[in-house]
Order: structure tokens, then sequence, then C-alpha cells
């Protein structure tokens, strides 16, 4: 079986559509999401049909715990959110349906899962606490924390950092970003997993920026971070 592993695709639709193009070309079976599905760009709605057209395993981010406080917030709560992450939070308020809005409510913080006599934990930010940031340059009593027992990978996000790092028990590799790479904009970053013969095989998928562009624009988003970083370190995009 190949399982492709994504996270962080934060409403990145055009992304995520060019990476299951891929995965539908290297015949991947099954899904691992981990979690940030939604925040900072707007198709959210369009990534969670999509991603229900496969077989699946998904887990909730800090971005879906945030939109689901984002709903009960005061006025001046809402403003602060808008301003740090732009305003996608407010169109999925008026957008998203119920059942959408308790299929989130219901997704879990992480998961373990077996699949072909090997071992997956699905985790966000790290098997120990859910918005730990697990940076490439992490220490190794950092990396050995998170060596986890009678698991063969675990595999995280919430970076958009990709790396891997081989513990005594346990991978721990973090994906990277779908929808936001902070490496290189306009990357997609993720993975497959072959339970066949263990093999975990980095991927690395260009997609179109100027329509995201486009879709920014057209949504009147005005944080200019949610721009750069579409285009950061990549030569075809950078002005």
């Amino acid at each position: 079986m190949k399982i492709a592993v994504l996270s962080d695709i934060h409403g990145n639709y055009i992304a995520l559509h060019t990476v299951l193009e891929e995965a539908k070309r290297q015949h991947v079976d099954h899904l691992f999401i981990l979690g940030d599905q939604l925040g900072y760009f707007y198709r959210a709605i369009e990534v969670f049909k999509l991603i229900k057209e496969w077989s699946f395993d998904m887990i909730s981010g800090n971005h879906e715990r945030l939109f689901l406080e984002y709903l009960s917030a005061s006025e001046g709560r809402k403003n602060e959110i808008n301003k740090k992450y732009g305003s996608c939070f407010s169109h999925y308020e008026t957008q998203f349906s119920e059942t959408l809005i308790n299929e989130i409510k219901q997704l879990p913080e992480q998961k373990t899962v077996t699949k072909d006599r090997m071992s997956f934990l699905l985790c966000h930010g790290s098997p120990s606490d859910k918005d730990q940031y697990i940076y490439p340059d992490a220490s190794l009593e950092v990396l050995n924390a998170n060596d986890t027992e009678n698991i063969d990978y675990v595999f995280n996000g919430h970076t958009h950092y990709p790396m891997m790092y081989k513990g005594k028990n346990s991978f721990l590799i973090n994906v990277g970003s779908v929808g936001q790479s902070r490496t290189v904009g306009g990357i997609a970053n993720w993975g497959i997993i072959n339970t066949t013969n263990g093999v975990y095989e980095p991927q690395n998928t260009p997609y179109k920026v100027e329509d995201v562009v486009s879709e920014l624009k057209e949504f009147n988003e005005e944080k200019e971070y949610l721009f750069k970083v579409l285009k950061r370190n990549n030569k075809n995009y950078e002005n």
C-alpha cells in the first residue's frame, strides 16, 4: 500500500489538487492528513471535499482549534485573529455548514493507525504536545524525547519545514506543508510511505502560485505576508 502523508494544507485548494493528481499518478491508495486543513487561504470547503474523495485518516491542528474558538469569540478577539492570520476565518464563519463544523469538532488531536503491520502515529505538533514546534535544527534532546516506542513512524507537521530523524524506536518525520511551504514558496511538501517495503519518499510538487495570488486578491485579502510566503525563495516568482 502507498500512503500519501499531507499536512498544513491551509485552505490552499490549488496546491492540494496538484498534489493529489500527482498522488494518483503514483498510485497512492490512502491519505494521512495531519491537521491545519484550513487557515490563511480561503478554499477550505473544497479542500475537505477533495480529501473525502479518498480513503483517509485525518486529525486536527492548531488552526482547526483556532477556527472553533473564533466561532464563539468576542469581536475584539476576532479582530486580533483577523489581524494576525488574515480574514479567512471570517469567511469560514459565514460559509461553513453545521455539518462541516461538527466534523471539524470531532477530529482527534492525534491518531494511531496500523496498515499492513506497520504502526503510525499521526500528530500535528509532537506526540507529547499538540502545539510543539520541532524544527530541522531541533536538539537531540528534543528529538529523542519524541522517539516513540511500539511505533514505526511518527508523522507530524506544524512547522511547515520538512525533516526526518531516526530514533532508536521510530522514525520521526515532519512532512512539511502542502499549502504554505516555508522553504520554497509554490512548492508543496509532502511524502509517500510504502507499507510493502517501509520506504518513505519526500515529495516536492510545484503548483501555480499566480492562481493562488489571484484568489487572495478576489477575496480582498490585505495581509501582505500571505502573498510573500507564496513566492519565498522561488526564482520563478520572486520580485
